[in-house]
């Protein structure tokens, strides 16, 4: 299934993820050395997949979903959710970390100029944080989620609960990559979204997506 263009707010759209590095955790990280987990977890949105031309984009805008996502959105608290399961993660790894709750924006770090070595290395350079926060690693944790919504043309094919969660794992002394991941997890809508008190099916499939990502983000740590 081809992910078109990303936008941002509550609606926006899923961007082709196989331009991501895959790289599964490197053994290194549980060692003596303190990370600093940043978590990013986007407002609830709309997300398009399927084939759609400029057209067929511009009159599927998806506002119709707006409401019932900001309805359903304080059902899950999914910061503090995934909070929890990264301290459960990393706790029983006997790893030292701490969450850097400064306000941090990905997009806006300094590009890092990649040296001539066979390493992977973050597009962002992160070496800041070792000095300003006392880490020797950057866990940098990216989330969006809501409802995911298949078109064919202007044709709607099918809906979707879905999370998409980005994961990179930084060395700081080099900015070297310790591990990057980029996963998606959808559940199926038991019945019309719109339908049930309060959206109930819309948050239902929500919270399934959820509970699969949880699941996925454990077997990578």
């Amino acid at each position: 299934m081809k992910l078109l263009k990303l936008t941002f707010g509550i609606l926006f759209l899923l961007s082709v993820t196989s331009c991501v590095t895959t790289l599964p955790l490197n053994q290194q990280f549980y060692n003596s050395k303190k990370v600093g987990v940043i978590l990013q977890v986007d407002s609830i949105g709309m997300a398009k997949a399927g084939g759609q031309g400029l057209l067929d984009m511009a009159l599927t805008p998806g506002n119709r979903f707006t409401e019932p996502l900001k309805k359903v959105e304080p059902k899950f608290n999914l910061n503090e959710t995934l909070k929890s399961e990264i301290t459960s993660i990393l706790n029983s790894k006997n790893k030292q970390f701490q969450f850097i709750t400064e306000k941090n924006d990905y997009e806006t770090l300094n590009k890092f100029e990649k040296p001539n070595s066979d390493k992977k290395y973050s597009k962002k350079d992160f070496t800041k944080f070792k000095t300003i926060n006392n880490v020797d690693e950057i866990m940098y944790v990216k989330v969006k989620y809501g409802i995911l919504v298949s078109y064919y043309g202007m044709i709607e094919l099918d809906k979707q609960g879905y999370v998409n969660i980005g994961t990179e794992v930084v060395d700081l002394s080099d900015n070297s990559l310790l591990q990057q991941e980029n996963f998606q997890t959808v559940a199926k809508m038991n019945g019309n979204w719109k339908k049930g008190e309060d959206f109930e099916n819309l948050k239902n499939s929500i919270q399934d997506a959820i509970n699969n990502s949880i699941t996925t983000l454990k077997m990578k740590f």
